[in-house]
């Protein structure tokens, strides 16, 4: 089955996961979505204030005459926040999960240049666990050659122990991922926040 670029609008594989419904179901944090409610809740109080009461608010600030821009801003900037925070707790707010297991989360993503030799790390991140000491050195070598390129991406579930690797290529202000993400799972599962852990220790000492 041949797999068809995907072009992404942010650092990750968000349009994949979108994708395979079969594996993967979107959700909204909880967390994220509180802050910014709370966010758009604080600001659409404000704004109400604001207009409900114009002279005070002109006064506060120091008259029309010595403080125009601010009383421009006080008016303006409440409903601006507030929209962009609906705005956030529709699409920032979202995450995405095993279909009926653990929320993913990225531990790693870093970027090199189209030159970097990605593919000998890849190969030891596909072996898994069997090849700790070749995916630290080869996260090493990543971290003291950091472009913009080519980025490796990995999202990870602790709780199923299955983690998926995908590469995004930076085609100016495009992302695109160009080839299916890979599973590790079972056995060859590993804790990569670990290994970057060590691969970042590694690249400061060595």
């Amino acid at each position: 089955m041949t797999f068809t670029p995907l072009r992404s609008k942010s650092r990750n594989l968000y349009p994949w996961f979108a994708t395979r419904r079969d594996l993967f179901q979107p959700e909204r944090s909880p967390k994220k979505t509180t802050t910014w409610g709370i966010i758009a809740g604080l600001m659409a109080v404000l704004a109400l204030l604001i207009y409900l009461n114009p002279e005070a608010t002109v006064e506060l600030l120091g008259g029309r005459v010595r403080s125009g821009l601010a009383i421009a801003g006080a008016f303006a900037l409440p409903p601006v926040v507030f929209v962009v925070s609906i705005v956030m707790i529709i699409i920032g707010a979202r995450r995405w999960r095993i279909r009926d297991g653990g929320v993913l989360t990225n531990p790693i993503i870093h970027g090199v240049s189209a030159a970097f030799p990605l593919e000998p790390v890849l190969e030891a991140i596909r072996a898994g666990r069997s090849e700790g000491d070749t995916i630290v050195a080869g996260l090493s070598a990543m971290q003291k050659a950091v472009a913009d390129d080519r980025l490796l991406t990995i999202w990870a579930s602790d709780e199923d122990r299955i983690m998926y690797v995908g590469v995004l290529r930076v085609d100016g202000d495009a992302i695109w991922i160009d080839a299916e993400p890979f599973r590790v799972d079972g056995d060859r599962y590993f804790d990569a926040a670990e290994l970057d852990a060590a691969a970042r220790r590694r690249a400061v000492t060595g």
